[in-house]
Formats: structure tokens, sequence, C-alpha cells
């Protein structure tokens, strides 16, 4: 079953209206509980950026370079099964003269980005990518089933540990037990992006390719977390 993120309240009324419900359990004890589960996860997936910067006397030329590195570049990495959701994007800006503030040259810098697997990033080697671009930092993250997993497992213990917890009070209290009033549900978004930025990094494509230059996969991981919290009426 696929679990979406989920911040969420549910009012379990068992027929009864809410109103009515609040009403019950304002003539009872209450307690409010929270309980949460975590864990570390995996970073499966990785996104690569690259740049690339071309400055000359007109505009249409800075751009028109900058634009066939990056088409080329995405025509041989859409061959590839193991890279998806590829990104691009082009800009341009004027450079001035210091004398009197005329343009001089314009530069043109463009920007690739896509994801693949950890795992194919370690086995791939060079990737085929246009000269002149530049790796500029790698985002690790984890994918969206090691992330929907996660979240099942981390839901299940949390939702055991308030239920414990919720009789511990009952029992503390010499109570009945006791019933569930309220209940809040929160995934905190786990498993964002981690960019490792550094010099080491900062590899050419040409340099890649011809002298072979892998990229170090060091992905680490993510922490994913679940809570639950509510309200629960202490029986008599």
């Amino acid at each position: 079953m696929k679990l979406n993120p989920l911040s969420l309240t549910v009012l379990l009324a068992l027929g009864v209206s809410t109103n009515a419900l609040a009403d019950q359990c304002d003539k009872l004890p209450a307690a409010q509980l929270t309980a949460s589960s975590q864990e570390e996860i995996s970073n499966d997936m990785v996104r690569l950026n690259w740049q690339i910067q071309v400055q000359t006397p007109q505009a249409a030329e800075a751009m028109g370079a900058v634009n066939k590195a990056l088409e080329t570049s995405i025509t041989n990495l859409s061959k590839n099964p193991e890279v998806s959701k590829i990104r691009n994007n082009i800009q341009t800006f004027p450079q001035y003269t210091n004398k009197d503030r005329t343009i001089s040259t314009w530069q043109a810098i463009g920007t690739l980005s896509f994801e693949m697997k950890v795992q194919a990033l370690k086995t791939q080697g060079a990737l085929k990518v246009a000269d002149g671009l530049t790796l500029s930092n790698l985002e690790y993250f984890p994918s969206q089933a090691t992330l929907e997993a996660s979240r099942a497992k981390l839901l299940q213990e949390a939702m055991k540990e308030f239920q414990t917890k919720a009789q511990l009070v009952a029992q503390g209290f010499s109570r009945g037990g006791y019933t569930l009033a309220e209940l809040s549900i929160n995934d905190e978004q786990g498993g964002r992006p981690v960019p490792m930025v550094g010099r080491m990094y900062a590899a050419s494509a040409d340099m890649m390719a011809k002298a072979g230059m892998e990229v170090s996969a060091a992905a680490g991981s993510s922490q994913n977390s679940v809570s639950v919290s509510g309200r629960v009426c202490l029986k008599p």
C-alpha cells in the first residue's frame, strides 16, 4: 500500500457528532499524548548538478554555444536508462567595462541536472555530457520507494508506542481503559536532498571522459520520522 506524506487529524466519533464526543470527553479525565519513531535511511539516489559558462561579444553567440552543449548532453543522457528527471536552464548577463560602463561582452550560464541511483553512479564510469560542462555539486537523497517503506515501518512503531502510553496512563490512574478522541499523524517529510559540495567534484566533462575520472559516491543517510499525537479519555 502506498503511503503519501501525512498531516491530518482524525476524529473518531463512533457514530456520535463531534460536539457530542467533545462533551462526553469533557466529563472524563483526559490525557494528551505524543509518540514518535525515527530512523536513518540510506540515500540511494543522487542528483548531479552541472554548469557551463560562455563569454562572447554577442549575446546570441554565447547563448547559442551554451544551448548546443546542453542539447548534446540531453540527447546523450536521454539514451541512458539509469538517468531520469533531466532539467536545464540558460541565463545571459551583460559584462560592462570599468571605464564608461558600456557593454563589452555577454556571459551565458547554463545549468543541467539529472537524477540516478547511487549504485548506478558507482558503476557508470564516465557520463556522456558535453565538453565545457563542470560538475558543481551532488545531492544525495532516499528514493520514494525507500521513503514509503520507512514511513510504513515508523508509523506502525509510533502507533504502538502511543497505544502503550495510553494504556499505561489508564492503569496508572486506576481507570478501566481509554477511548481515543482525537488523533493526529504527522510525517515530517524526511529524506530531503543532502548537498555534497567540494572542490574534488569540480571536474569538467572532458576530464571525466578522457582521463576516466570517477565521482566518489559517498551517499550517507537521511533521517526520517513519523509522530502520532492525540487525546484520550480515561474510562471510569
